[in-house]
Protein backbone atom coordinates (compact mmCIF):
# COMPACT_ATOMS: atom_id res chain seq x y z
CA UNK A 1 0.00 0.00 0.00
CA UNK A 2 1.21 3.54 -0.73
CA UNK A 3 0.65 6.73 1.57
CA UNK A 4 -0.02 9.89 0.79
CA UNK A 5 1.42 10.52 4.18
CA UNK A 6 3.45 8.70 6.53
CA UNK A 7 2.23 10.27 9.57
CA UNK A 8 -1.26 11.11 10.80
CA UNK A 9 -2.59 12.70 13.34
CA UNK A 10 -6.37 12.44 14.40
CA UNK A 11 -8.58 14.81 16.40
CA UNK A 12 -11.03 12.44 18.44
CA UNK A 13 -13.97 14.13 19.33
CA UNK A 14 -16.37 13.68 15.76
CA UNK A 15 -13.11 12.01 13.56
CA UNK A 16 -12.35 8.92 15.67
CA UNK A 17 -15.66 8.61 17.61
CA UNK A 18 -18.86 10.27 17.92
CA UNK A 19 -18.62 11.51 21.55
CA UNK A 20 -21.55 13.65 21.34
CA UNK A 21 -24.20 12.24 23.36
CA UNK A 22 -22.27 12.05 26.26
CA UNK A 23 -20.71 15.22 25.92
CA UNK A 24 -24.01 17.44 24.95
CA UNK A 25 -25.57 15.57 28.26
CA UNK A 26 -22.68 16.46 30.41
CA UNK A 27 -22.84 20.07 29.55
CA UNK A 28 -26.48 20.31 30.03
CA UNK A 29 -25.65 19.27 33.70
CA UNK A 30 -23.03 21.55 34.49
CA UNK A 31 -25.66 24.09 33.25
CA UNK A 32 -28.29 23.07 35.42
CA UNK A 33 -25.54 22.68 38.43
CA UNK A 34 -24.57 26.13 37.38
CA UNK A 35 -27.76 27.39 37.74
CA UNK A 36 -27.87 28.60 34.23
CA UNK A 37 -30.44 29.15 31.13
CA UNK A 38 -30.63 25.59 28.83
CA UNK A 39 -29.31 25.35 26.15
CA UNK A 40 -31.08 24.23 22.92
CA UNK A 41 -29.50 21.03 21.25
CA UNK A 42 -27.94 23.07 17.89
CA UNK A 43 -25.91 24.81 20.63
CA UNK A 44 -24.80 21.69 22.55
CA UNK A 45 -23.41 20.12 20.06
CA UNK A 46 -20.68 23.72 18.93
CA UNK A 47 -19.24 22.38 22.87
CA UNK A 48 -17.98 18.96 21.08
CA UNK A 49 -14.39 19.65 20.00
CA UNK A 50 -13.31 22.49 20.83
CA UNK A 51 -12.03 23.62 24.21
CA UNK A 52 -14.45 23.38 27.06
CA UNK A 53 -13.47 26.57 28.34
CA UNK A 54 -13.61 28.67 25.80
CA UNK A 55 -17.59 27.01 25.03
CA UNK A 56 -18.61 27.68 28.36
CA UNK A 57 -17.23 31.54 28.05
CA UNK A 58 -19.23 32.06 24.05
CA UNK A 59 -22.03 30.07 24.30
CA UNK A 60 -23.04 30.73 27.99
CA UNK A 61 -21.35 33.98 28.68
CA UNK A 62 -19.49 32.80 31.74
CA UNK A 63 -16.36 34.62 32.77
CA UNK A 64 -12.86 32.71 33.13
CA UNK A 65 -13.52 31.60 36.87
CA UNK A 66 -16.95 30.74 36.03
CA UNK A 67 -15.90 28.68 33.06
CA UNK A 68 -14.00 26.81 35.40
CA UNK A 69 -16.41 25.91 37.32
CA UNK A 70 -18.47 24.60 35.18
CA UNK A 71 -16.23 21.93 34.11
CA UNK A 72 -15.53 20.93 37.05
CA UNK A 73 -19.27 20.21 37.27
CA UNK A 74 -18.94 19.00 34.04
CA UNK A 75 -16.54 16.27 34.92
CA UNK A 76 -18.81 15.03 37.89
CA UNK A 77 -20.94 13.40 35.08
CA UNK A 78 -18.84 12.93 32.23
CA UNK A 79 -15.68 11.18 33.47
CA UNK A 80 -18.14 8.31 35.13
CA UNK A 81 -20.91 8.23 32.91
CA UNK A 82 -20.86 10.64 29.62
CA UNK A 83 -17.36 9.30 28.78
CA UNK A 84 -18.78 6.20 27.32
CA UNK A 85 -22.08 7.40 25.97
CA UNK A 86 -20.12 7.18 22.44
CA UNK A 87 -18.91 4.64 19.73
CA UNK A 88 -15.76 4.63 17.16
CA UNK A 89 -17.23 5.73 13.46
CA UNK A 90 -17.54 2.66 11.29
CA UNK A 91 -14.81 1.84 9.46
CA UNK A 92 -11.89 4.01 12.12
CA UNK A 93 -10.47 0.86 13.23
CA UNK A 94 -9.92 -0.61 9.82
CA UNK A 95 -8.16 2.75 8.46
CA UNK A 96 -5.91 2.52 11.63
CA UNK A 97 -4.94 -0.50 11.24
CA UNK A 98 -4.46 -0.12 7.73
CA UNK A 99 -2.10 2.93 7.89
CA UNK A 100 -0.41 1.05 10.61
CA UNK A 101 0.40 -1.94 8.46
CA UNK A 102 1.65 -0.20 5.47
CA UNK A 103 4.15 1.61 7.76
CA UNK A 104 2.38 5.25 9.09
CA UNK A 105 3.08 6.95 12.32
CA UNK A 106 -0.63 7.28 13.59
CA UNK A 107 -1.09 9.23 16.84
CA UNK A 108 -4.09 11.12 18.15
CA UNK A 109 -3.76 15.08 19.27
CA UNK A 110 -7.44 16.16 20.60
CA UNK A 111 -8.28 18.94 23.29
CA UNK A 112 -9.50 16.24 25.43
CA UNK A 113 -8.02 15.30 28.59
CA UNK A 114 -4.77 13.32 28.31
CA UNK A 115 -6.40 10.90 30.37
CA UNK A 116 -9.97 10.24 29.14
CA UNK A 117 -8.23 9.86 25.59
CA UNK A 118 -6.13 7.01 26.96
CA UNK A 119 -8.66 5.35 28.87
CA UNK A 120 -11.29 5.44 25.76
CA UNK A 121 -8.30 4.23 23.43
CA UNK A 122 -8.24 1.38 25.70
CA UNK A 123 -11.73 0.66 26.05
CA UNK A 124 -12.87 0.95 22.36
CA UNK A 125 -9.19 -1.55 21.95
CA UNK A 126 -7.22 1.17 19.33
CA UNK A 127 -4.77 1.88 21.67
CA UNK A 128 -2.50 -0.49 20.45
CA UNK A 129 -3.06 1.25 16.52
CA UNK A 130 -1.73 3.98 18.06
CA UNK A 131 2.27 5.31 18.50
CA UNK A 132 1.03 8.39 20.51
CA UNK A 133 -1.91 10.06 21.93
CA UNK A 134 -1.48 13.86 22.94
CA UNK A 135 -4.30 15.43 25.09
CA UNK A 136 -4.21 18.24 27.64
CA UNK A 137 -3.45 17.85 31.82
CA UNK A 138 -6.44 18.32 34.11
CA UNK A 139 -4.80 21.54 35.35
CA UNK A 140 -5.65 23.02 31.47
CA UNK A 141 -8.87 23.80 30.12
CA UNK A 142 -7.67 25.35 27.31
CA UNK A 143 -5.26 24.32 25.00
CA UNK A 144 -3.84 25.66 21.39
CA UNK A 145 -3.98 22.83 19.15
CA UNK A 146 -0.78 23.65 17.32
CA UNK A 147 1.03 22.78 20.27
CA UNK A 148 -0.94 19.69 20.40
CA UNK A 149 -0.01 18.80 17.54
CA UNK A 150 4.06 19.62 17.73
CA UNK A 151 3.52 17.46 20.75
CA UNK A 152 2.71 14.28 19.10
CA UNK A 153 4.89 14.28 15.84
CA UNK A 154 8.97 12.70 16.56
CA UNK A 155 11.05 15.87 16.83
CA UNK A 156 12.36 17.12 13.46
CA UNK A 157 9.81 15.23 11.09
CA UNK A 158 8.99 16.49 7.57
CA UNK A 159 6.15 18.60 7.49
CA UNK A 160 5.01 17.23 3.89
CA UNK A 161 4.85 14.52 5.21
CA UNK A 162 2.37 14.77 8.17
CA UNK A 163 -1.03 15.45 7.93
CA UNK A 164 -3.64 16.42 10.36
CA UNK A 165 -7.72 14.83 10.25
CA UNK A 166 -9.87 16.28 12.05
CA UNK A 167 -13.63 17.84 11.55
CA UNK A 168 -13.28 21.47 12.97
CA UNK A 169 -12.05 24.40 11.54
CA UNK A 170 -9.41 24.63 14.98
CA UNK A 171 -7.75 21.40 13.18
CA UNK A 172 -7.57 22.64 10.05
CA UNK A 173 -6.68 26.12 10.99
CA UNK A 174 -3.94 25.00 13.33
CA UNK A 175 -2.62 21.97 10.41
CA UNK A 176 -2.63 25.35 7.75
CA UNK A 177 -0.55 27.44 10.09
CA UNK A 178 1.97 24.24 10.87
CA UNK A 179 2.26 24.03 7.21
CA UNK A 180 0.98 19.89 7.60
CA UNK A 181 -1.59 18.64 5.20
CA UNK A 182 -5.40 20.09 6.49
CA UNK A 183 -8.08 16.74 5.99
CA UNK A 184 -11.59 17.78 7.02
CA UNK A 185 -13.96 15.15 8.14
CA UNK A 186 -17.59 16.47 7.86
CA UNK A 187 -19.43 13.20 9.44
CA UNK A 188 -18.46 15.06 12.84
CA UNK A 189 -19.55 17.85 13.93
CA UNK A 190 -18.51 20.89 11.52
CA UNK A 191 -20.61 23.36 10.58
CA UNK A 192 -22.09 23.33 7.16
CA UNK A 193 -19.00 24.71 4.51
CA UNK A 194 -17.05 25.10 8.21
CA UNK A 195 -14.03 22.97 6.79
CA UNK A 196 -13.93 24.57 3.54
CA UNK A 197 -13.82 28.06 4.42
CA UNK A 198 -11.02 26.91 6.78
CA UNK A 199 -8.95 25.74 3.68
CA UNK A 200 -9.10 22.14 4.17
CA UNK A 201 -7.11 20.76 1.18
CA UNK A 202 -9.83 17.95 1.29
CA UNK A 203 -13.24 17.24 3.04
CA UNK A 204 -14.95 13.68 3.63
CA UNK A 205 -18.52 12.70 4.39
CA UNK A 206 -17.61 8.95 5.78
CA UNK A 207 -14.55 6.92 6.56
CA UNK A 208 -14.70 5.05 3.67
CA UNK A 209 -13.72 8.00 1.60
CA UNK A 210 -10.89 9.18 3.99
CA UNK A 211 -9.20 5.66 3.97
CA UNK A 212 -9.29 6.15 0.16
CA UNK A 213 -7.71 9.00 0.24
CA UNK A 214 -4.74 8.31 2.69
CA UNK A 215 -4.28 5.06 1.44
CA UNK A 216 -3.75 5.64 -2.47
CA UNK A 217 -2.54 2.20 -3.14
CA UNK A 218 -4.51 -0.86 -1.93
CA UNK A 219 -3.21 -2.94 -4.70
CA UNK A 220 -2.59 -6.55 -2.76
CA UNK A 221 -5.26 -5.41 -0.42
Amino acid sequence: MALRYSFCLFDFDGTVADTGEGIKRSVAYSLVKMGRSALPDTMLSRFIGPPLHDSYKKYSGMTDEEAETAILRYRERYVDIGLYESHLYPGIVQLLQELRDAGAYVGIASAKPQFMLERLAEYYEIDSLLNTIVGIGLERHSADKRDLILRALPEGVDRKQVCMVGDRLYDIEAARALGIGAIGVDYGYALPGELVRAGAEAVFSSVSELSGYLIIDKVGK
